[in-house]
């Protein structure tokens, strides 16, 4: 999703997950003005208007009208990281009776049958 400022035609990239169904204030990384807006499957619903106090979420990159990119500290998202405990580490895989694949979670000791899931083991689940 794209909000170019209407005041410094800076162009923002919202991030389509977090600016998916939003309702709520983003900052513009050129002049640093806050903007209310709402959003709603990926489209702008209204918006923006002019807004003051601190911005519920930040773009996550931007560029100058003239292409030089914007990002730092206080103007744009940092990148989203791997979640620490998920680094390195293999999710179980829960089946429904069909056999379908319902949903990961991860494994712990009282799962385990020596190196094979008890679910493997017993031929369940």
């Amino acid at each position: 999703m794209l909000l170019t400022c209407p005041s410094c035609k800076t162009k923002n990239f919202l991030d389509p997950y977090p600016f998916w169904n939003f309702k709520g204030t983003t900052q513009c990384a050129g002049c640093k003005k806050i903007w209310r807006l709402e959003t709603s499957n990926g489209a702008c619903v209204s918006g923006p208007e002019a807004a003051s106090g601190t911005a519920d979420l930040l773009p996550g990159f931007a560029e100058t009208p003239a292409y030089e990119g914007i990002s730092g500290t206080g103007l744009t998202r940092p990148a989203p990281r791997a979640q620490k405990e998920t680094v390195c580490k293999p999710k179980a895989i829960k089946r429904n009776v069909r056999g379908n694949v319902i949903a990961g979670y991860p494994l712990t000791k009282n799962d385990l049958v020596g190196s094979r899931a008890k679910f493997m083991v017993a031929g369940a689940k």
